[in-house]
């Protein structure tokens, strides 16, 4: 397994960072052109914009009806574009999934097709100006429709609570306010300048030959390019001083109750994996303490979990409860971060995790987006691990 998770890094001559892993295991190869740009008040808005107006249509394919024929005669390749925020860092992605032309009765270079094909998205897109409207439509509907889905409601409140002063309390597709006042011209400019400016960093997973893939990239992607912006200056505080609680008012029938917590380490550091083992006995599965003592004992809540943002230095306790519990959910919540500082852990508990946790790296290098998912959130925070090297430490 340790070298079907290695990733070849090389360097094109306009300066993207390329990653190439081969993987014999994978049917179809992946393409992924990931943009890693900072998450800012002024830009957020726009970036969110981009891939989407990008996704609507380009030079030679001018319509989303002949993105989806081509898509088709790829033998039913996959293109999917997408905006994501970690730690205070917004990445716009595009990822081609293509199936390998080695398992298809046909000579046809899949491979390269795919490549001309991304290019011609990411370097020739149209962005019209009716591209633009109908996207900020959508994501101002998108950005409303959140409080329609109360858990991803409740987090994005939460962080905007902890995080009001810094980047990361930020949605990652923007304001509703920003986007009405936006103009076609800014998001075209502020495209160029990303594409200019920002990390990029491709990657090229499956069955692949690391040599001619490289010289695929290199020929075909030659738009000015130099990396500009730092990546991931995400502020790391820990100087909490008090605790601030804040009830929103809601017309539902069922309470969320979230509780964020600064850990002041990323996956950077040092107790990094001692940190997922923690977040592993306190929350992350059935056999945590969270979901046995506050779901199964006490049945005073839905569900409770915690899960972690590593490269912020959060850690986010969720769970649905009935109002007139939130005094006593509270208090056996608290109970259970109690146990986990006096140690009280049991070598059943210890090993589960562990292997759980083991069981979702597997699950991972298994799934080809999953594995490029892994190692990016590496680049990110400036630590890259093959999912081998996160298994040995871990272990």
């Amino acid at each position: 397994m340790k070298n079907i998770t290695n990733f070849e890094h090389l360097k094109t001559d306009n300066q993207i960072d390329l990653y190439v892993c081969k993987n014999p295991k994978f049917k179809t190869n992946l393409i992924q052109f990931v943009i890693i740009t900072p998450l800012k008040k002024d830009t957020v808005s726009k970036n969110a914009l981009v891939p989407f107006m990008i996704y609507r249509g380009s030079k030679k394919y001018p319509t989303s009806k002949d993105f989806k024929i081509i898509l088709d005669e790829l033998y039913g390749a996959e293109l999917t574009v997408s905006v994501w925020k970690r730690g205070e860092n917004q990445i716009i992605n595009f990822a081609l999934e293509i199936v390998n032309e080695k398992y298809l009765p046909t000579d046809e270079p899949l491979l390269e097709k795919g490549f001309d094909l991304l290019r011609e998205l990411i370097l020739n897109p149209l962005l019209t100006e009716e591209f633009f409207d109908q996207e900020r439509e959508f994501i101002i509907k998108e950005i409303k429709s959140l409080i329609n889905d109360k858990y991803s409601y409740s987090l994005a409140r939460c962080y905007q609570e902890m995080c009001p002063d810094e980047p990361y309390g930020l949605h990652k597709l923007g304001r509703i306010e920003d986007h009405q006042a936006l103009t076609h011209s800014q998001v075209v400019e502020q495209y160029n300048n990303i594409l200019f400016k920002s990390k990029i960093a491709f990657f090229v997973i499956g069955d692949v030959n690391q040599k001619r893939v490289y010289q695929d990239v290199n020929q075909n992607f030659t738009f000015e390019h130099k990396q500009d912006l730092e990546i991931n200056n995400t502020i790391i505080k820990n100087d909490v001083n008090n605790i601030k609680e804040v009830e929103d008012g809601l017309n539902v029938q069922q309470g969320k109750l979230v509780m964020g917590f600064r850990t002041v380490t990323t996956r950077s550091d040092d107790l990094y994996y001692p940190l997922i083992v923690f977040n592993g006995i306190l929350g992350a599965f059935p056999h945590s303490k969270l979901f046995q003592n506050v779901r199964e004992k006490s049945s005073l809540a839905y569900y409770a979990s915690s899960n972690i943002e590593s490269t912020k230095g959060l850690l986010m306790i969720t769970s649905g409860i009935e109002f007139a519990n939130y005094t006593k959910a509270k208090e056996i919540i608290n109970e259970q971060l109690e146990k986990l500082k006096k140690g009280d852990i049991s070598e059943d508990e210890l090993e589960w995790t562990r292997k759980s946790i083991i069981n979702q790296y597997l699950s991972s290098a298994d799934n080809i987006k999953g594995l490029s998912g892994h190692y990016l959130l590496g680049l990110i925070n400036r630590k890259p691990e093959t999912i081998s090297e996160s298994i040995e430490k871990l272990s």
